[in-house]
């Protein structure tokens, strides 16, 4: 066929016509089951899951865990700042907010960092009011974390905690096809 040129209506219905012609003829296609690539990428796609999963879940499963251990008992501690407090959304799904929480009293302690992050929930123009909790008075938080924003913080976690779950289970069993396991 000439590219551009008109072709008659008998042309597209013979290629209508021809498209099973293979099938016809009695020839079997078969389309392959087998995960695209080479075993390594799937064990690299894991290792990065499971490497994702576990720095989440280090880095903000204790803070969430106290947090819900701690509810109820947050005051607002005079005696600490919060400085350095920002919001970042990403692709508004997203937030990473981080704080940095220094003494009044004694400045010349280093802050603690505080980080959170929240699904479809943004933190601009919140106050950042630093918070101690009356049982435990080591743990100090932002209130728009340890309180408000509690239960997002913790649906996201688990949210994000399962994607990557399940794409880590999803390469354990591509890398296992891929080397013909299953087989």
């Amino acid at each position: 066929m000439t590219f551009g040129k008109r072709q008659s209506g008998v042309g597209s219905a013979a290629q209508a016509l021809n498209v099973n012609l293979a099938a016809a003829q009695g020839h079997v296609v078969t389309e392959s089951t087998a995960p695209t690539g080479h075993p390594i990428r799937w064990l690299i796609i894991l290792l990065a899951c499971g490497a994702m999963l576990y720095g989440l879940v280090v880095s903000y499963g204790p803070d969430i865990l106290r947090d819900h251990r701690l509810a109820g008992t947050w005051q607002p501690a005079y005696d600490l700042r919060a400085m350095e407090g920002k919001c970042e959304r990403r692709n508004f799904v997203i937030t990473f907010c981080s704080a940095k929480i220094q003494s009044v009293a004694n400045p010349s302690q280093a802050p603690t960092a505080h980080r959170f992050m929240m699904l479809f929930a943004g933190g601009g123009g919140e106050a950042l009011v630093p918070v101690r909790s009356t049982t435990d008075r080591t743990a100090v938080s932002i209130f728009y974390a340890a309180e408000t924003k509690l239960w997002n913080r913790t649906l996201s976690f688990i949210f994000a905690a399962g994607i990557l779950a399940l794409f880590g289970v999803g390469a354990l069993f591509a890398f296992f096809k891929a080397v013909n396991y299953f087989d």
